[in-house]
């Protein structure tokens, strides 16, 4: 009987493994407006501090989803020579293990819980746990199912969101020339 593609990378060890924690800058105020006009939300309580004193969290915050880029993908940030085939060298989701990056790799499905925004010089920490390994069998052969959990917080302990990723991979094929 053939072994599984998870026996023979020896991944199954990882699972209940934690990341992090990891924390990023502390969050500008410039940065969110940039994110916010880079997603065409043009809500004042991203760029009016007025407006945004006055409103229901009483100063500057982040659209929801700003969450991840207060802290980055750890690891991301490499020279140009670093990077792998793909221009990637990290990915959220994709667990930095041995001969991860020597399969591919797709997002298989998310869900996000937000609970408090994130506010300008809030230094938001993540850390992660690969909750779930599978395998399956596909069209194209072998897939490995990979979930992990992440729960951001702010400097003051405080839960700001829950992330819940399962990220989708399977063997390189070879390409003829």
């Amino acid at each position: 009987m053939a072994q599984s593609l998870l026996e023979e990378l020896g991944w199954e060890k990882y699972i209940g493994q934690e990341t992090g924690p990891y924390t990023g800058e502390p969050v500008l105020a410039r940065d969110i407006r940039r994110y916010a006009l880079a997603i065409d939300d043009l809500n004042p309580i991203y760029f009016d501090e007025e407006a945004a004193r006055k409103g229901k969290y009483g100063g500057l915050t982040a659209p929801l989803n700003y969450i991840s880029w207060a802290v980055g993908v750890p690891g991301s940030e490499k020279g140009a020579g670093e990077l792998g085939e793909d221009g990637l060298s990290s990915f959220v989701g994709v667990p930095n293990i041995p001969d991860v990056w020597t399969l591919g790799w797709v997002r298989g499905g998310e869900e996000l819980e937000f609970l408090q925004p994130v506010h300008v010089n809030d230094q938001v920490t993540v850390k992660g746990k690969i909750v779930d390994m599978s395998e399956k069998e596909g069209k194209s052969g072998k897939l490995v199912f990979v979930t992990s959990e992440f729960t951001y917080t702010n400097q003051k302990g405080a839960v700001l969101a829950r992330h819940r990723i399962t990220m989708i991979a399977s063997p390189r094929k070879e390409v003829n020339q």
